[in-house]
């Protein structure tokens, strides 16, 4: 019960310390993210490298992370790493990264910021929530990939 308690208490501190990350580097604004994605305004002066500033970061952060899991048993707050079944690099993730990017440079908004931004509720947004949903549905069906069962995590 206290390891279930402290997983849950580490998961929703992790989560708000990622939602203020967010909102801190301006990545929940659309604006912010698409004058990051457009390099066409790269010789007029109107691209903007700042995200840069919290990717690079954000990777050398993981890749830390990574190398130091590959030398534990399990993590500190459950009994197993939850390692992807896939490894490989096939066509459905080369199609799906491709429709995600197509959505993010439409959009300006990624996931993770989506949700973040409820509590701004920006215009638009109930929109792209429900057709970010729907295109999950509809990519899971396509797919045939497993839905999650009653009380099973993600």
């Amino acid at each position: 019960m206290i390891a279930r308690m402290s997983y849950f208490v580490t998961a929703a501190l992790s989560g708000a310390l990622f939602g203020a990350g967010l909102y801190v580097s301006q990545m929940v604004d659309p604006l912010k993210v698409l004058r990051f994605l457009d390099f066409t305004a790269i010789p007029s002066g109107g691209w903007d490298p700042s995200l840069a500033f919290v990717i690079v970061p954000a990777i050398l952060v993981m890749f830390i992370a990574v190398r130091i899991g590959r030398h534990r048993q399990a993590p500190l707050f459950d009994t197993r790493f939850h390692e992807p079944d896939k490894t490989r690099i096939d066509r459905p993730l080369v199609i799906g990264a491709v429709l995600f990017g197509i959505g993010w440079g439409m959009s300006g908004i990624c996931p993770g910021p989506a949700i973040s931004l409820l509590a701004f509720q920006p215009d638009g947004l109930f929109y792209f929530l429900l057709a970010m949903l729907a295109g999950s549905l509809i990519g899971g069906f396509l797919t045939g990939s497993p839905r999650l069962e009653k009380g099973q995590a993600a």
